[in-house]
C-alpha cells in the first residue's frame, strides 16, 4: 500500500511508524524541517518538505497512485483541503483529523464523502469515549470489547497480594475459561506459555467471555470499584465531551477550569455538571471541592505536566482512581510509576482509529495496546482461510501472535489446541507489531 501522511507531529509520526513497520510505502509531508528530520532519523519512510495542500507537493509525493492519504496537521481546514485535492487527483481513500465540533457535526448530518473525505477523526471525542469506557471497570488499566460486547479484554496490574503472583500459568485452576494473551514486564511484551510465571507488578492482558470477567477479576485478586462521582480538570473539548457523556450516564460531574470564558461557554452547554472557575494546582480549592472523596479524577488539560501534578495531588487527597491525558510518549511510562492509575494518549487512540479504517479484508476492529507495543485485531474468517477445520495444535500459527478468543454464532470459545477455526468465525488475535502482516497472510487477507 502507498500511503501519504500530511503532518509529521505526534499523530502523524505514530501512523507513519506503524505503517512502516508493516512494510507499506510511506511518504510524510510537513512544512517544518525539524519534524521531518526526526522522522528521517527514526523511520524507514520518505519525507517531503512542503505544504500538504499544494497540488505540486502532492503530485511530487505521487498522490495519483496513493492508496491512502491521511491529513493530521494542526489545522482542520488544511486537513480538509488536502483530502479534497488528494481525492481529486486519484487518492483512493482519505482521512482528515478535524477538531472543530461544527465540522464534525456537519459530517454526521450530511456527509463529507462527496467533497473528498472518507473518514473524519476527532481526537478529543475519541479520548473522551476511551475514558468513559474506563469508568465502567475502574480497576482495569484498560478495557476493550469484541464480538459485539460478548468478549472482553482486561489489562490488569498484578499486586504482591494477588493469589496468582509467583505462579506458573499451567498451575492456574479456574472454572471459567479465560486466556492471558500477553504479559508486560519491565517494558517488554511477552506472549506467555504454560511454564511462564506471573510476577508482582506485571501487567497482564486477559481475554474472557464478558459475563465471566467479574469472576476472572476476583481470581486475580481484583475488586471492582463503583464510580459515581467524577471531577474533571480542564474545560477544553475533551473535558466538555467527557462531561456531556457522563451526564447522560447519570454520574455526578464537576469540571475545574482556570479560564473564565471557557467556564461560561461549557456551563451554557452542559445541563447537570457543576463548572468551577479555579486553578487546579490550588490545594485548598481541591480540598474545598472534596476532590479527595471523588471516585474518579480525570486531568485533560493541554499541559502534560499539569495533568500529572494535579492527578498526584488528587491521589494524595484520597481520590480512588486517577486518569491523566498525556500527549508526550516519553511521559506515559512515567505516569503509572509515580502513582497515577492510568495515562491516556490521544495520539495513540487516533492512530488506532486510522488503522481500523484502512485494514483490508474482513477486519472488524483494531486496538493498539500498551503504547502500541501490541495490536489486537478482531476479524471475520473468510473463504480464503486455508486451514478451516484443522485443530489449532496442528497449525503453525505465526510467532509473536496468539488467538485469544473466537465466536461462532452466539457461542464464545476461549480456544485450546483441540479447537478449530471455521469460515465465518469472528477471531480475536493478539499480535506484536512485527507479526501483524504474518497474521493477515495466515488468514488469507493478503
Amino acid at each position: 500500500m502507498k500511503a501519504i501522511i500530511i503532518g509529521a507531529g505526534k499523530v502523524g509520526y505514530s501512523i507513519a511508524q506503524m505503517l512502516s513497520y508493516e512494510g507499506h510505502d510511506v511518504i510524510v509531508i510537513d512544512l517544518e524541517e525539524a519534524r521531518l528530520k526526526a522522522v528521517d532519523d527514526h523511520l524507514d519512510v520518505q519525507t517531503i518538505c512542503g505544504n500538504g495542500a499544494s497540488s505540486d507537493v502532492l503530485r511530487e509525493a505521487g498522490v495519483c497512485e496513493a492508496d491512502l492519504l491521511v491529513a493530521v496537521t494542526e489545522g482542520d481546514e488544511l486537513n480538509m483541503v488536502s483530502c479534497f485535492i488528494g481525492k481529486s487527483y486519484g487518492a483512493k481513500r482519505t482521512i482528515a483529523r478535524v477538531r472543530n465540533p461544527e465540522y464534525v457535526d456537519f459530517d454526521k448530518s450530511s456527509g463529507l464523502g462527496p467533497i473528498g473525505i472518507d473518514l473524519i477523526i476527532n481526537p478529543e471525542r475519541v479520548t473522551a469515549n476511551e475514558i468513559v469506557k474506563l469508568t465502567k471497570i475502574a480497576e482495569a488499566q484498560n478495557v476493550e470489547y469484541y464480538a459485539g460486547g460478548k468478549v472482553q479484554l482486561l489489562e490488569l496490574r498484578v499486586t504482591e497480594k494477588a493469589p496468582v503472583a509467583g505462579r506458573q500459568l499451567k498451575e492456574f485452576g479456574f472454572d471459567a475459561p479465560f486466556l492471558i494473551v500477553a504479559i508486560l514486564r519491565d517494558g517488554k511484551m511477552i506472549i506467555p506459555r504454560g511454564k511462564d510465571s506471573v510476577l508482582p507488578e506485571d501487567i497482564i492482558f486477559a481475554l474472557a467471555e464478558t459475563k465471566e470477567m467479574r469472576e476472572v477479576e476476583r481470581f486475580f485478586g481484583q475488586h471492582r470499584i463503583k464510580i459515581e462521582s467524577v471531577v474533571i480538570l480542564g474545560g477544553g473539548r475533551v473535558g466538555y465531551y467527557l462531561a456531556s457523556k457522563l451526564e447522560k450516564l447519570r454520574y455526578s460531574v464537576k469540571i475545574i477550569e482556570k479560564d473564565i470564558n471557557k467556564c461560561k461557554s461549557i456551563a451554557q452547554r452542559l445541563n447537570n455538571t457543576l463548572v468551577i472557575n479555579g486553578d487546579g494546582t490550588d490545594l485548598s480549592l481541591l480540598e474545598d471541592e472534596n476532590v479527595g472523596d471523588t471516585d474518579l479524577f480525570v486531568a485533560v488539560t493541554g499541559d502534560d505536566k499539569l495533568n500529572m501534578l494535579v492527578s498526584l495531588l488528587a491521589k494524595h487527597l484520597g481520590a480512588k482512581k486517577t486518569i491523566a491525558q498525556i500527549r508526550r510518549s516519553d511521559y506515559i511510562s512515567l505516569v503509572e510509576k509515580v502513582g497515577i492509575d492510568r495515562a491516556i494518549s490521544p495520539r495513540l487512540l487516533t492512530a488506532g482509529a486510522v488503522l481500523r479504517f484502512i485494514r483490508k479484508g474482513q477486519v472488524v476492529s483494531i486496538t493498539l495496546v500498551s503504547e502500541a507495543r501490541a495490536q489486537i485485531t478482531e476479524l471475520i474468517v473468510t473463504e480464503n482461510y486455508p486451514y478451516a477445520g484443522a485443530c489449532l495444535k496442528d497449525i503453525k500459527f505465526p510467532s509473536g501472535a496468539i488467538i485469544g478468543a473466537l465466536t461462532r454464532g452466539d457461542k464464545v470459545i476461549v480456544p485450546s489446541g483441540e479447537d478449530r477455526v471455521m469460515q465465518g468465525d469472528r477471531v480475536i488475535v493478539f499480535a506484536l507489531p512485527e507479526a501483524t502482516q504474518k497474521v493477515e497472510k495466515f488468514f488469507g487477507m493478503l
